[in-house]
């Protein structure tokens, strides 16, 4: 059976930053697949473009450039906050951040800032709220590992469902 839609596709993958020498940015292997339903917008269109019409056990290994995988890091994006204007977490004080790390802010005036610090200074912080995959170039090297025709509720749901509703 092929990739296509309204199936169920496994996956497994490497995925790398820019060619298949470059940084390990996620690993999907055959213990813990990727499932989805081909064809709900779970995927990167692109990446659905180089998988559609594989066969089982095929393997795939392709490119997406930066503008056809997360796009392109943009600069409106990167949010300056006072650090007076952002509701302090006990459990998360400001000053256990460092540049370069995740998080979530809440601000006084209710806004919610998820991204990562890019600059941290005594009296404000700028939060890069882009996709952390943004400006990356991304390399895929995998291989189809199961397709099957995807069962009336994941058709209804518009995603994969896992068989007992739980995945471990």
């Amino acid at each position: 059976m092929e990739v296509d839609e309204k199936r169920v596709i496994e996956l497994r993958y490497i995925l790398h930053e820019n060619d298949a020498n470059g940084e390990v940015l996620e690993i999907m292997d055959a213990q813990y697949p990727l499932r989805v339903l081909f064809g709900s917008g779970a995927l990167l269109p692109a990446f659905e473009e180089n998988i559609q019409f594989l066969e089982e056990g095929r393997r795939f290994q392709f490119r997406l450039p930066a503008v056809d995988a997360y796009g392109l890091a943009e600069p409106s994006q990167f949010v300056q906050v006072f650090r007076d204007d952002v509701e302090e977490d006990p459990n998360f004080p400001l000053d256990v951040f460092q540049e370069g790390d995740s998080l979530l802010l809440n601000t006084n005036d209710g806004r919610q800032l998820a991204g990562r610090l890019s600059q941290i200074t005594p009296v404000y912080l700028v939060v890069d709220c882009n996709h952390t995959m943004a400006g990356k170039d991304l390399y895929f090297d995998g291989q189809v590992l199961h397709v099957r025709p995807a069962r009336h509720e994941e058709l209804i749901a518009n995603r994969y469902i896992e068989p007992n509703g739980f995945r471990f």
